[in-house]
Formats: C-alpha cells, sequence, structure tokens
C-alpha cells in the first residue's frame, strides 16, 4: 500500500494568499514527477493519495494526481475520479463547511476514507447540526463514532462529486433537485423527521406521488428505527466509554453500561451513595411538575390528559396552552430550562403529539438534559429508549393517580432521587448526529438502492388512533 500524505486545511475563501510548509509542498512535487513510476507495480492494491491543499494550484495539482492512481488501479473508478477532478481543479472548498483533516489524522487513517456530505439546503434556515450535531469530524472522531471521515459542505458546486445529497423533505421536488446526470455512487438522503400523521408529513407524501419522486431516494433519515439512518432528537453516552454506538439513543447499545446500573439499582443503591453530597440539588424543588407547549390541540389529546390532571394537583403550564412565560421561549433555548424549569420543578410532562411508534422528540430529552424526571406520553417504547427507573409513563396511571404518586414522590427525597440514579452512569444530550451517515457511507456495498418512501412511511401500524375517551388516555396498550 502506498501513502502520500498531504496536509490542508479550511482557511477562508483566499487559498492563494496562505502559505503552506515545506515539507508539504515537497510529497506534492515528488507525487508529480514520479506518479507514473510510484503506482506501476501495484496493480490490484489499494492506493490511497491524501489531497488537498493551501492553495488553487496545489488542489488542482494532487486531484490530477490522485485521479491517475484511482485511474491505474481500478478503471471502474475512472469516471468517479474524473469527476472529482474537475469539480475540485474548479472549485473552492466551501469556506463555512469543509472539514480539513490534521496530518495527524492523515497517518493515523493512513488511507483516503474521507466521504463528502452535501447539505442541500438549510434546515429551516439554520445551520443542519443545530438540530443534528456536529458537522466537524474531529468532533465525530472525539465522540467516539467509528467512522468519522466526513466533510460536511453546502456547496453546490460539489454536487457531481459528493458521496451523498442530504436534502430537507420540505425541499426535495422536481424543481429543487440537483440536475442530472447523477453519478453512480452518489446516495440522496431525505430527512424528515416530523411523525407520519403530522399535516408537514401528509403534505410531503403528496408532493412524493405527484411527482413521482420517491424512487429517486436511496436512504430515508427518519425518526423511525426502520430508517437507513435515524434522525433522533436526543441521545444518551455511557459514562467512561471511549466508544459510541451509531445508534445511542437505544439502551441496548449500552449493554456494559446498562449491566452496571441495573445492578446498582437492584442492590438499593441512592442517589446519595452513587453521587455524593451533589445528590441534594437533584432532589431540592419548591413545585412539582411542569408542562409546556404551543399545540393546544392534538391527535393525542394529551391537552385532554393535562387538563384532567389539573383537577388532581398544580401544573405549570407554559407556552400558549398556559399562562407562565418562561423567556426566552422556544423547547430548546437553554435558559428557560436553566433557570426556569430546572430549579423550580421535579417532573415534567414529555408528551408527545402523535401516538407514533418510536416518536420521540426534544420534550423527551430536554428534562432529562436539565435534571427533571420525564412523565412520558407517547406512541413508543420508552423501555427500549430510557433507562428503567428513568421516568414515568402516563399512559399507566389515570389522572387522579398519577397526580398522587407525583406528589409523593416531590415529598420522599430519597425515593425521588432514585429516578436520576441513572445520572451516575449515563448522560442525557439533545440533538441527532450524522455518525451513522457517515458510517454507512464508509460501510455500504451497495452502489444504489432505492427507498419508496411513500408505502414504507405509510405502514398504518406506526401510528395509533387518536383516544376516544378518558379511559383510553391512559389504558390504551401502546407498546
Amino acid at each position: 500500500m502506498t501513502h502520500v500524505l498531504f496536509t490542508s486545511y479550511n482557511m477562508g475563501p483566499s487559498f492563494s494568499t496562505i502559505k503552506f510548509d515545506q515539507g508539504a509542498r515537497k510529497v506534492v512535487n515528488s507525487l508529480m514527477e514520479g506518479i507514473q513510476q510510484q503506482f506501476s507495480n501495484i496493480q490490484g492494491q489499494q492506493v490511497d493519495v491524501i489531497t488537498s491543499g493551501k492553495s488553487d494550484a496545489v488542489v488542482k495539482q494532487a486531484a490530477v494526481a490522485y485521479d491517475k492512481a484511482k485511474a491505474m488501479i481500478n478503471p471502474a473508478d475512472q469516471n468517479k475520479s474524473k469527476a472529482k477532478t474537475n469539480s475540485v481543479g474548479q472549485t473552492k472548498l466551501s469556506p463555512t463547511k469543509a472539514i480539513a483533516q490534521s496530518q495527524e489524522e492523515v497517518e493515523e487513517d493512513g488511507t483516503e476514507t474521507w466521504k463528502t456530505i452535501l447539505f442541500w439546503s438549510s434546515w429551516f434556515g439554520s445551520d443542519w447540526s443545530g438540530r443534528f450535531g456536529t458537522t466537524n469530524a474531529t468532533e465525530l472522531r472525539l465522540e467516539g463514532c467509528p467512522s468519522w471521515q466526513c466533510r460536511f459542505t453546502y456547496d453546490r458546486n460539489l454536487t457531481n462529486t459528493a458521496d451523498a445529497i442530504v436534502f430537507n423533505a420540505n425541499n426535495f421536488g422536481p424543481k429543487t433537485m440537483p440536475n442530472p446526470p447523477r453519478p453512480w455512487y452518489q446516495r440522496w438522503v431525505w430527512v424528515l423527521v416530523e411523525s407520519q400523521v403530522s399535516p408537514i408529513t401528509r403534505s410531503r407524501m403528496v408532493g412524493l406521488n405527484r411527482h413521482n419522486t420517491s424512487h429517486l431516494v436511496n436512504w430515508t433519515m427518519t425518526h423511525h428505527s426502520g430508517s437507513d439512518v435515524v434522525a433522533f432528537y436526543g441521545k444518551f453516552l455511557s459514562l467512561g466509554d471511549t466508544t459510541r454506538p451509531l445508534r445511542p439513543n437505544l439502551m441496548s447499545q449500552h449493554e456494559k453500561t446498562l449491566k452496571s446500573y441495573m445492578k446498582d439499582l437492584k442492590a438499593g443503591r441512592t442517589l446519595e451513595d452513587v453521587m455524593g453530597p451533589s445528590w441534594s440539588t437533584f432532589v431540592k424543588r419548591p413545585k412539582i411538575v411542569a408542562w409546556m407547549s404551543s399545540h393546544c390541540s392534538t391527535r393525542s389529546r394529551r391537552e385532554a390528559y393535562v387538563k384532567e390532571l389539573q383537577k388532581y394537583m398544580p401544573v405549570g403550564m407554559y407556552g400558549r396552552c398556559g399562562t407562565q412565560v418562561c423567556r426566552p421561549t422556544g423547547p430548546l433555548k437553554k435558559p428557560c430550562w436553566r433557570h426556569e424549569l430546572s430549579t423550580n420543578y421535579s417532573f415534567y410532562l414529555s408528551m408527545e403529539n402523535s401516538l407514533c411508534e418510536d416518536y420521540i422528540t426534544e420534550k423527551l430529552y430536554n428534562p432529562l438534559q436539565y435534571n427533571l424526571v420525564p412523565v412520558v406520553y407517547g406512541g413508543a417504547d420508552y423501555t427500549k429508549y430510557l433507562p428503567p427507573h428513568s421516568y414515568i409513563n402516563a399512559h399507566h396511571y389515570h389522572p387522579r393517580d398519577l397526580a398522587a404518586l407525583l406528589t409523593r414522590l416531590h415529598n420522599d427525597p430519597v425515593e425521588y432521587g432514585r429516578y436520576h440514579l441513572w445520572r451516575g452512569y449515563f448522560t442525557a444530550s439533545v440533538r441527532g448526529s450524522f455518525c451513522e451517515l457517515c458510517h454507512l457511507l464508509h460501510t455500504s456495498t451497495t452502489p444504489s438502492h432505492h427507498t419508496h418512501i411513500s408505502s414504507w412511511f405509510k405502514n398504518p401500524t406506526m401510528c395509533h388512533s387518536p383516544p376516544k375517551n378518558m379511559s383510553e388516555l391512559y389504558t390504551k396498550n401502546l407498546t
């Protein structure tokens, strides 16, 4: 195996004014002078040329060298190589989102395995990282992602060379798609995080059917575990674990830590045993339960459950559905959670607007992150997603009985504290991750397979019909 190491950094829009070290220049000159001889006797082997640079000229030279090497080894890659040469030679990497790799990373990873992921549009006017986590390869690596060598960009000049194009489902249509021809190796990833029964999803389905574009999608990225990539809203990380599972939102992916936690839970350990003196900060709250919502009429009829619950206990009502104000407003605004909710309440009503399989949103992960115990209400099997004894399922209780339970736990610091015991073993965070997508690009062996989204996402068994009466609000078998 031959490696040509060449370090690059994304230093901004003007590459030509940036100096690079003599060692890097030597490598490029040597590569260009000896390319034929260097690769003439390695037919059938893997050749990896780590390319790019700090000036336009160097970028182009390195790209040409890369293409020559690849063409000699694998003629099937020739078309892809030519496309990459043209694109790199004519355009500069996006100054905002091209991810650089350091020389140390190149030396350690040892091969040109990097993949390019192109975001076709913004995420509702914002950066995708705000919802899905880091778009920085170094940070993916530090998180323990098994395949972290991915570059993320918004530069549409790289359309013909990107390994994957990620589409917000709201911007996926014949008038907004890339122009053909489409490279054979390129995956199109369709991203939608709403439930199957939401008006937004229904609108997207109508558009797919009307324009017959479902078959153009290779991979789906939704909330459901049946997706090629799961767009989860939050995740768990095992404390002290240097590796990270591809789907850290699933408890089954934390087998070792979960086993240790369950052993101590069954042994009757308290929060003070696990966390020491700091345990008291979790249990001394003046109020019992809060709820924040701006959608006051939902398919799940969560508002009916809360209305009944209010007959038996006070509920702090925030958002448009209540009278209390938490500034700044919004489900992901940290000051509201840090200074209002987490300091005043023991529990939070994590109630979803749809009762759909695997549909869990930030309503669950926010209270977990900010030291409240969630009272869940949704269509997911929460045993798959949460540590045991870390939550209370409202579906298992009449609102009257739930009020009695929450009040009793609030008044018993030791017993209530055991609902935080998991914090000695896991940490919870909001936002998803591109780790699984990056890993899939590195490990997938199929050039392209297509997902017929319409039939997959319309599966009637994935969502439950709205509760018809009060008894169905808490007795309906959802798992």
